[in-house]
């Protein structure tokens, strides 16, 4: 009757290493930043920080400290470093963006805690602050027929930048379509913008059916560090006002 006791004896000494090899075999610790990389002076926007891996795994606490960096942080938030703790390592907060032009930086300091002791990790975020650009269009339909759900794309130097869909033009009418995009490397002088119109919805522009918009230009001030709040006036930028004749698509011939 000894020996199955032996045997039980034996089998938690086995076990003992195998769980000491499984603690040392934790994930390292990470943090990984998601938001937009691009923003409007002093507005505010939603991040999320996920961390993962080190002792926090088993049963402990994740922690964040999260603050902004850079030259010139006047109205942006925070600028002295924030922390957030819980056991799930999803966080989520809001960054208000300074209110001058420029690059900052978001830094995260993420600490995993518990029973094996403490792993931190870094993360950093570069964040373009750049005043928007409102890009405006008119589409007007000098067509028989009513165009429904025209898809309105805009480029700026054949990148991009947006686009819109109006849902309905009527024979003779006009619709006006807008975006309103982050300038983020764009150099200061004169760019091409273009505006294209899908009036048929078949996925292809075709100039001969009246869907490319001729191309304009617009200017970009150079950066001011004043506020936005005066940005209409002491920061100009040229606005685009394009007027687009577009034609519908002869109507098939029926037969």
């Amino acid at each position: 009757m000894r020996a199955p006791a032996l045997l039980v004896v034996l089998l938690a000494a086995c076990a003992a290493p195998l769980l000491a090899a499984d603690s040392q075999a934790q994930d390292p610790v990470t943090a990984v930043i998601q938001g937009p990389t691009a923003i409007a002076p002093t507005s505010i926007h939603l991040y999320e920080v996920t961390v993962t891996g080190g002792p926090a795994e088993v049963n402990g606490t994740f922690e964040i400290q999260y603050v902004l960096e850079g030259a010139n942080l006047q109205g942006g938030d925070p600028q002295i470093a924030r922390t957030l703790a819980n056991r799930e390592g999803q966080f989520s907060f809001n960054i208000t963006a300074p209110e001058a032009e420029g690059t900052v930086q978001l830094f995260v300091r993420a600490t995993s805690s518990g029973e094996a002791g403490n792993e931190t990790a870094e993360a950093r975020l570069w964040v373009d602050v750049a005043r928007p650009v409102d890009l405006r269009a008119t589409i007007r339909n000098n067509g028989a027929a009513t165009a429904l759900n025209v898809t309105v794309l805009f480029y700026v130097d054949d990148r991009t930048v947006g686009n819109m869909t109006i849902a309905r033009i009527d024979a003779g009418g006009s619709a006006e379509a807008n975006v309103t995009f982050i300038p983020v490397g764009l150099a200061v002088g004169r760019h091409v913008v273009k505006v294209t119109a899908d009036l048929d919805g078949d996925g292809r522009v075709e100039p001969d059916a009246g869907e490319l918009l001729v191309s304009e230009f617009f200017y970009k001030s150079e950066r001011s560090n004043t506020p936005a709040i005066l940005g209409t006036i002491t920061v100009f930028i040229l606005a685009v006002f394009v007027l687009v004749l577009l034609a519908i698509r002869r109507q098939r011939r029926l037969g």
